[in-house]
């Protein structure tokens, strides 16, 4: 558990999961798959385990600006993301946008006490999602939260290349990817309202 400890805190210095932290190259090739799937249309993705709302697909959310969050509970830079997250949920919400925080079943991490722990045995479905309702709560995220099962989650990743996270998605009204962010810097926090304010205008 120690070992966690650093592993957590060091991803939050870095502002990216030390678990899923790419190296450079992959940095660059990542960032060029990016570049390519912007004006792209946005993947209809499959329903999940919905908390903050109903269950929803991209076509129901056709006019709307959808923030797409990519995190994970044990993701210290993740966690990171939420003070804004959180922020965008108040201030543009009423103007159309649409957050929607993209995670999946993990079967290996509870909370309690305000901590994430290794499960001392794999958690059954209903369970993470009790775990992830306590979470969210705990968090004050407002913004609807979707875990989805493997399958469905990796589709959705392997279109959005998705190599490490938080990683933010950005959909315009018309369904087409406009901005894609890696990382918990402020940098990328900055570009991301600046084109949520462009959007939802």
């Amino acid at each position: 558990m120690k070992l966690w400890g650093r592993l957590l805190a060091l991803s939050v210095a870095l502002g990216a999961c030390a678990l899923c932290l790419p190296t450079a190259t992959t940095a660059q090739d990542r960032d060029s798959a990016h570049k390519e799937l912007i004006g792209k249309p946005a993947f209809d993705m499959k329903t999940g385990f919905t908390l903050n709302g109903k269950q929803v697909t991209m076509e129901d959310l056709r006019g709307k600006v959808v923030l797409l969050d990519f995190w994970a509970v044990w993701c210290g830079p993740c966690v990171a993301t939420f003070p804004h997250l959180r922020d965008w949920h108040t201030k543009y919400n009423k103007k159309g946008l649409e957050t929607v925080g993209v995670t999946q079943f993990y079967r290996r991490f509870d909370f309690e006490n305000g901590k994430v722990k290794q499960a001392t045995t794999p958690l059954s479905t209903s369970e993470e999602e009790a775990m992830l309702e306590k979470f969210v709560k705990h968090h004050k995220l407002k913004h609807r939260i979707v875990a989805m099962q493997d399958d469905d989650a990796n589709d959705l990743k392997k279109y959005y290349r998705v190599s490490g996270i938080p990683q933010v998605v950005l959909i315009n009204r018309d369904g087409n990817i406009r901005l894609i962010k890696v990382g918990a810097t402020e940098a990328a926090a900055k570009a991301i309202e600046a084109e949520i304010k462009k959007l939802v205008s």
